[in-house]
């Protein structure tokens, strides 16, 4: 399946199609709803650890590949929003854009340092990618990203921004704003820029903190967050009265409610919690991924 798999046309962005049979209060609501801090809404859920452990050591057995917890829930994402598209949805512009590719954000701390700040990388997926598609893609990035003695692309570009006068930089803030606005910023800022994209990922966990509820910008378009947390050991009873040491791991998702009903939302993320429960469903393609409206 290419990349961009939806075809363009007038009215469209470089990164999205825009979505002209909405409902009426679809339509409506980012006139009414301008900023996306005034349309997030957060929930946390857990997830248990159990068959995804035994699913990684099954592989490190059989094939020793280094995959961890963290490309399951990758995967499991671009698996849903595979069977969920709306999901990939965006407001700019007062409008509402399906977008024609999968670009998620990830962000992990890189050390315990004040001043070390987080490493941000941008890779492009397909939905029909599985989660060894997954570990190939996020280690072929880091791996670009380590090989270059100065710091990854985005990075650069946000150092060469602070070196401007802080007029310039608001007058550029704003004229990138106006052309996010109107869908005329260059594919070259889209494919870098970590505001533009599917959702944004962040594993507070790597630092031993728990997940986040975290806000979505007023910059760029990016409808979802997703933040993955530390690692619970506990007890719980089972049915027949044993006491069972559990594996759980907290994760909090912020989403723009623009994008879709808290029911669409709601049945997106339980089927989320099922490919996380079931991992080797992700080894495969889906049978069918399905589009979004016109």
């Amino acid at each position: 399946m290419p990349e961009r798999y939806t075809r363009r046309r007038m009215g469209d962005r470089r990164d999205g199609r825009r979505l002209r049979t909405l409902s009426p209060i679809f339509a409506l609501t980012p006139y009414v709803v301008r900023f996306p801090s005034d349309a997030v809404n957060s929930f946390t859920d857990h997830a248990d650890l159990a068959a995804m452990e035994s699913w990684l050591a099954l592989q490190q057995e059989r094939s020793g590949l280094t995959l961890t917890l963290t490309h399951i829930f990758i995967a499991a994402y671009i698996r849903t929003l595979s069977q969920y598209p709306a999901l990939n949805r965006f407001v700019a512009g007062r409008a509402i854009y399906a977008r024609d590719r999968v670009e998620l954000v990830l962000s992990s701390g890189r050390s315990g340092s004040a001043d070390a700040g987080s490493m941000a990388i941008k890779v492009r997926f397909l939905p029909t990618d599985t989660v060894f598609d997954v570990g190939r893609k996020i280690t072929a990035q880091v791996e670009s990203i380590k090989a270059d003695e100065e710091a990854s692309r985005l990075e650069r570009i946000a150092a060469d921004l602070v070196k401007t006068p802080r007029f310039v930089l608001r007058m550029g803030v704003g004229v990138m704003r106006w052309l996010d606005y109107h869908g005329w910023l260059g594919d070259a800022w889209l494919e870098r820029s970590p505001f533009h994209g599917s959702a944004v990922i962040s594993d507070e966990g790597s630092d031993l903190l728990p997940s986040m509820t975290r806000g979505l910008n007023s910059v760029g378009c990016l409808p979802l967050s997703l933040s993955l947390g530390r690692r619970h050991t506990g007890c719980e009873l089972t049915k027949t009265g044993a006491v069972r040491e559990t594996h759980t791991l907290d994760y909090t998702v912020s989403v723009d409610t623009r994008i879709a009903d808290s029911a669409y939302i709601g049945a997106a993320f339980r089927a989320f919690r099922h490919y996380l429960a079931h991992p080797e469903e992700l080894e495969t393609t889906p049978a069918r991924v399905n589009e979004d409206t016109l």
